[in-house]
């Protein structure tokens, strides 16, 4: 849901309208534009139709921001056949934000509410030319074209060197050769509730970045995700794609990785193209197309955890609106603010703003009453905390319980400062939080003091996050730091694209806690030859982790020894960072790691002939003698170990649940077989393209793999210890 923006008063947000622009839909207002970007980092569009025959651009690397009253009203819109746009292999921007050719700096830049239209004629235009780093992105914006044949060279664009990370949300792309293309294998970028159609290659290009990707709406008759090359790492998840030609899959892999859940396609010859190969099936319940990785019996798949969306933000009227200053902040000056932001906060408003500046918190604000969100608004405000809180292990912002159930912090970047033991958070209520649009230099980021509340994080740029008890929802998470950048302690724990810098673990899991992560990027340029040998990147004690879809550029400097440390019942493993990882060119890839004891079961039969079915989970199955039959009803039940496998057990499979072209009442065979076949051997591989039970004489690992030599990988199904002898007619298939 689209929120309605007005602008408040005293902000240094430049209204395009005081630069002489129109909004009639008639008269051209490029200069009048420019004008206000040239004068501010900020502006804003009123509802109006805003005509541009150029490219409107900043000067300014970092904190753009271009910001409209509404989605559907606040409309630029490209002159039909405007020059230097007409050429389609010479593309050129209606909005860029940067101008250079490469950085790493590009810190807050963010374009909200608002459409841009490339009109028609003009084959060669990109809506929107966008480039951020660590913090920023779009938001509630619709980039179309209006040509009856739609045509336009891209509708959005993350194309210079190095795009992101960022969070684009509720984005609508009509038409364009392509709705989204992607450049660069820096820095990651998460989208969610893209809506494309009408594109004419594709609706998303990537060539080497990571994407994570939820709720993808497309109706395309060309591809809706095209990935380019090898560094490419594509996670998606709760997605429709609709429209497909018979020729094309929907999402078509010409290399890279893929992760997918809950997908569903219709019209295309498949839902997903490997390389050359069209893989079997128009629906995806989840696929991992390369290795799963566990240390101990887990499920084979992710954590799967219940999904929460973000509460919609509505800004409430002017009226509602607090200045800082009217309560005696005064901007840039040195001098402490806290007592003045505090009146602000005690005002009965519901809106506590900070016009642009710098403004000192020397002690800790306390957040109830009325208050419903806090904002930078213009993303020109500067917190510097001083003494003495900057060297306590205090909280800036403390979140106590007041009318509100949901209260918002966003829009402002925490300076560097002496002194970082301090908190920026502290959520002192079992109500909903809101962390948004928020990137700081020093302190660590969060902490509870009250279990069993929510929060929800976007787009935000801040480590040292400790979750005690909480569920927590993040969309596009970037810690950087020398320390954990995250603990949690028994919460569940659910991120959609988490991008790291420097030395610090990752992730601690504790407690029995749970925490998924969906597709990112591990970055330790400028700490990795810091990382201790012992010291992991995800750590997992006695808890619940899943990872997907993340991989690591690495250059000139170290990395992570120890990927994943994981203890269960006493006993400590690890996955290494050696040459059992899949490569992105230096850098490592975890398609899937899925380390849990969640739905275990320990199942002892008795001495008799038993029927065990330990179903989801990796359960651990004991048949204590006799002729046993161990059930699985599907390739993801789980990975269980099986204590005591004899000549005389067997294997009763699915057809249905394993798929593939299994048939009820039919043996597999060990040689090509449409039906079914089975492969024993140190290191087992299928002989053709249909299903086949992979058994490791040497590890005693028995895996299936749905579609044989086809691109993908098998799936592990149990262990059997001391690796004893098993043969295809030791399977029943069953319906």
């Amino acid at each position: 849901m689209s929120s309605e923006f007005n602008l408040p008063n005293g902000t240094v947000i430049a209204n395009v309208k005081r630069y002489g622009a129109k909004g009639d839909g008639v008269t051209d207002d490029t200069k009048a534009i420019q004008a206000a970007l040239n004068a501010s980092r900020s502006v804003y569009f009123p509802n109006g139709t805003y005509l541009v025959s150029n490219t409107l651009q900043t000067d300014s690397i970092k904190r753009v921001l271009i910001q409209g009253e509404s989605q559907n009203g606040s409309v630029i819109k490209l002159k039909n056949n405007a020059s230097g746009f007409t050429e389609p292999n010479a593309p050129k921007s209606v909005i860029a934000t940067f101008n250079g050719s490469s950085t790493g700096q590009a810190f807050q830049n963010s374009i909200y509410n608002l459409t841009v239209d490339v009109g028609a004629g003009n084959r060669g235009a990109i809506g929107i030319n966008f480039f951020n780093n660590n913090q920023g992105g779009v938001r509630d914006v619709t980039i179309r074209s209006s040509d009856p044949g739609y045509a336009g060279n891209t509708g959005l664009a993350l194309i210079k060197a190095w795009p992101g990370p960022s969070l684009l949300k509720n984005i609508t792309i009509k038409g364009f050769d392509y709705g989204v293309r992607v450049n660069h294998p820096e820095y990651s970028n998460v989208f969610e509730n893209l809506t494309l159609s009408n594109q004419r290659v594709a609706g998303v290009s990537n060539s080497g970045n990571i994407l994570s990707i939820r709720k993808l709406t497309s109706n395309n008759s060309v591809p809706a995700i095209q990935n380019l090359d090898g560094r490419g790492i594509i996670t998606i998840l709760d997605s429709t794609l609709t429209g497909g030609a018979s020729g094309n899959a929907a999402i078509e892999m010409k290399d890279g990785t893929l992760y997918a859940r809950n997908v569903n396609t219709l019209g295309y010859r498949s839902a997903v193209k490997s390389g050359t190969t069209f893989l079997p099936g128009s629906a995806v319940s989840e696929s991992v197309f390369h290795k799963v990785y566990s240390l101990n019996p887990s499920p084979q798949t992710s954590l799967n955890l219940p999904i929460a969306d973000t509460p919609a933000i509505q800004y409430e009227p002017l009226s509602n609106w607090a200045n800082v200053k009217d309560y005696g902040a005064i901007a840039n000056d040195g001098k402490d603010d806290t007592a003045a932001i505090q009146k602000a906060l005690n005002s009965g408003k519901s809106t506590i703003y900070f016009p642009g500046g710098g403004y000192d918190i020397n002690s800790t604000l306390q957040v109830g009453g009325n208050v419903k969100m806090i904002t930078g608004a213009s993303y020109q405000t500067t917190l510097t905390i001083g003494a003495p809180l900057n060297n306590s292990n205090k909280p800036v912002f403390r979140f106590v319980n007041g009318t509100q159930e949901t209260v918002v912090l966003e829009r402002f970047w925490g300076n560097y400062s002496d002194g970082s033991n301090f908190q920026w958070v502290e959520q002192a209520s079992a109500k909903t939080l809101v962390m948004r649009n928020i990137a700081v230099g020093a302190g660590r980021a969060y902490r509870n003091s009250v279990s069993g509340g929510r929060l929800f994080v976007e787009d935000v740029t801040m480590t040292g996050w400790t979750l005690n008890g909480q569920k927590v929802w993040a969309r596009q998470l970037n810690p950087e730091g020398a320390s954990t950048h995250i603990v949690n302690n028994g919460s569940d724990l659910w991120i959609l694209g988490l991008k790291t810098e420097k030395e610090g673990t990752v992730v601690e899991t504790n407690g029995g806690g749970k925490t998924e992560i969906l597709g990112g990027l591990i970055y330790p340029a400028g700490g990795g030859d810091r990382i201790p040998s012992n010291r992991p990147a995800f750590i997992n004690n006695n808890s619940h982790l899943s990872i997907a879809g993340v991989g690591e550029s690495k250059y000139v400097k170290g990395s992570y020894k120890i990927l994943v440390q994981e203890t269960r019942n006493g006993e400590t493993k690890n996955l290494m960072n050696d040459s059992n990882m899949i490569r992105r060119v230096n850098g490592f890839v975890i398609p899937l790691y899925s380390g849990s004891s969640q739905s275990s079961d320990t199942l002892v039969g008795t001495t008799g002939a038993n029927l065990l079915e330990g179903g989801a989970g990796g359960d651990r199955m004991t048949g204590s003698g006799g002729a046993d039959t161990f059930v699985y009803r599907s390739r993801t039940d789980g990975f269980d170990t099986i204590t005591d496998f004899g000549s005389d057990d067997r294997f009763q499979i699915s057809a249905s649940g394993f798929g593939g072209g299994l048939k009820a009442g039919t043996g597999l065979s060990t040689s090509a077989s449409a039906t079914g076949v089975f492969v024993k051997g140190s290191s087992p591989k299928p002989v053709d393209l249909n299903a086949t039970f992979l058994y490791s004489t040497s590890t005693g690992v028995l895996s299936f793999d749905p579609d044989g030599t086809s691109p993908g990988a098998a799936l592990a199904i149990a262990k059997l210890e001391k690796a004893p002898a098993l043969n295809a007619n030791q399977f029943a298939v069953v319906s």
